[in-house]
This record gives structure tokens, sequence and C-alpha cells, in this order.
């Protein structure tokens, strides 16, 4: 309901102003969201460090084997990174899983080791550099 260019909500919240933007942070939803986002995050980047050994096993696996199901499993990984990595601030990891992903989902997929080589190695620096500064 719109009064005097006013939004009106719920008693425990702030009212939105004229340009749309509420004062973020300031009820008490706000910060249990922050809490709860921030246990997460720290879950998410606790997680990292095996996601990277998985990510290097799989990589091994799929470079002695064309036909391993390791790719399938490298695939999954690295999907799974391009879309949540973003969302915990590691656009660098999420990036370059993308493109992984991209690559790994061709139709046909690709196999080639020595195209895939260097984004898997921009993978392994990029969670590398993540890892350090989580640390």
């Amino acid at each position: 309901m719109r009064r005097a260019g006013l939004v009106s909500v719920r008693a425990d919240q702030r009212h939105i102003g004229f340009s749309g933007a509420d004062e973020v942070g300031t009820t008490p939803d706000d910060l249990d969201f922050e809490a709860r986002y921030e246990a997460l995050r720290v879950a998410y980047l606790a997680a990292l460090p095996q996601r990277r050994t998985d990510a290097v096993e799989h990589w091994r696996a799929c470079m002695h084997d064309a036909q391993s199901p390791a790719w399938r499993e490298l695939h999954t990984l690295v999907h799974r990174l391009s879309g949540s990595a973003p969302c915990y601030g590691l656009e660098e990891v999420g990036a370059t899983a993308q493109k992984l992903d991209r690559m790994l989902s061709g139709k046909p997929p690709c196999r080639d080791v020595a195209a895939l080589a260097p984004w898997v190695d921009c993978l392994l620096a990029a969670l590398d550099a993540a890892l350090a500064t989580a640390a």
C-alpha cells in the first residue's frame, strides 16, 4: 500500500523510501539472514579443499582413460562449482568452472586432455587462491 511515496511494511521493518532501497541489515530478519549466510559460506569454504582434491583425482583418471567414469564425476564437480562458487564471492572459481563446464557438456563432450589441461590448471589455481584468501 503506497502513501506519500512510502511503502508500508511490517511493523518490525523499516520503510522503503522513494528510491526503493531499504536499509539492509537493520531488521532482525536481515541479521538472521546474514548469520545464516555466513554459516553457509564458512561451510562452503571448509569443503573446498576436498573439492580440490576430488578435482585432481578425477582429472588424473581422465588423463589416462578417455572412457573413465571420472569424466562424468569431473563434469559434475565442475558444474556444481560453476553455479555455487559465485554465490560465495568466488567469481574466478565460478568463471573458470563455467568454461570447463561448457567444454565438458558439449555435444560431443570434450575429452581432449590437451585442450582441457590449461582450464583445469586455471581452476586448481583459482581454488588455491580462494583457499589462501579464506585461511
